[in-house]
């Protein structure tokens, strides 16, 4: 994995509301494809929602010569239905082989008509414990994943700007705040106007983020912008009719409509969990601080009745629906 991720940039592709699905991912595919070697082989993004069966959602693939729909569905159909579920619920950067094992990752890859590579590399972004984005590309045998914390950030990102896709969220008029680049609020709800030092915060760490820093630490660069502002909003900039830029805050929790025993963000944090996230992914996921995150899923799981994590992940699937509602892709 080459070290030439732009790290900011593909935030920033994350977060863009023109265009189809398809285009987005397209979008968001060519910003990490440097990073994920497109010089040698085709990057592909797709959607997935594992509970709503759908492996193969959205798609777009990149590079000289990008793969097609049809390659992908040939490599998942090589799979169980077992494999396939397994693949989107490992760890979010990994290798195919260490999903499936080397000779059903090889044979799946051929199956798709994918060249003599031996392995596929993924990039898995969750937008709800169930469904998001998987980035991938074929490599080499004995790849080495690098750069890990960076690009689990960028996943957490893309994750959000799906979610943001997902209600349409574009114009002022359904924003919680709006504010300018300095981060001085020019409209707010309640909610919003209670944590306007938080949104202060977060717009001047988005712009610093986007500033010299992008190219002198992109490390610093990529944990300053956090995908969410309290476990509730996710802030994305717009420009008037004159040009001018506002960033706008955003409702966009991970799963909406807790139940009355947790608060919101006690159920954020445990959709997170259920996303399998750490703690402190968890923190940057929501913009808490992990210390916080610890305390929100212990009393999750106080008030759930569950004695170790495992069965507060599991009693969070229990009470969500057969299928979520929005879009698949």
């Amino acid at each position: 994995m080459a070290t030439d991720l732009d790290v900011i940039g593909s935030i920033e592709a994350a977060y863009a509301t023109e265009g189809t699905d398809d285009e987005w991912l397209g979008r968001v595919a060519a910003a990490v494809a440097p990073a994920f070697g497109a010089a040698v082989a085709p990057v592909t993004a797709f959607s997935f929602d594992v509970r709503a069966g759908v492996y193969l959602g959205s798609f777009a693939s990149v590079g000289a010569s990008p793969f097609t729909r049809r390659q992908f569905e040939l490599q998942q159909s090589a799979a169980t239905p077992a494999q396939l579920r397994s693949a989107f619920e490992c760890d979010m950067l990994t290798l195919l082989s260490r999903v499936v094992g080397r000779q059903e990752a090889r044979r799946g890859l051929r199956k798709g008509d994918m060249g003599e590579t031996v392995d596929s590399l993924g990039l898995r972004a969750n937008a709800t414990p169930h469904s998001g984005v998987v980035i991938t590309t074929v490599v080499p045998g004995g790849f080495r994943i690098r750069h890990r914390p960076l690009w689990v950030r960028v996943a957490a990102h893309i994750g959000a700007g799906l979610r943001l896709r997902r209600v349409r969220h574009a114009q002022p008029e359904g924003a919680a705040a709006v504010l300018t680049p300095s981060g001085r609020l020019e409209h707010a709800t309640p909610a919003t106007e209670a944590a306007r030092a938080d949104l202060a915060d977060a717009a001047q760490a988005m712009d610093r983020a986007r500033g010299k820093l992008r190219r002198l630490d992109p490390d610093e660069a990529s944990s300053i912008w956090r995908a969410m502002v309290c476990g509730e909003w996710s802030i994305a900039e717009w420009f008037d009719h004159d040009g001018k830029r506002f960033l706008l805050a955003h409702e966009n929790r991970v799963a909406p409509d807790a139940p009355p025993e947790l608060t919101s963000r006690e159920w954020q944090a445990v959709a997170c969990a259920a996303m399998g996230h750490s703690n402190k992914l968890i923190g940057y996921d929501l913009g808490l601080s992990t210390g916080t995150v610890s305390v929100l899923l212990r009393r999750a799981a106080e008030k759930m009745g569950a004695s170790s994590r495992t069965a507060l992940i599991r009693a969070f699937r229990e009470q969500q629906p057969t299928r979520e509602a929005g879009p698949a892709s």
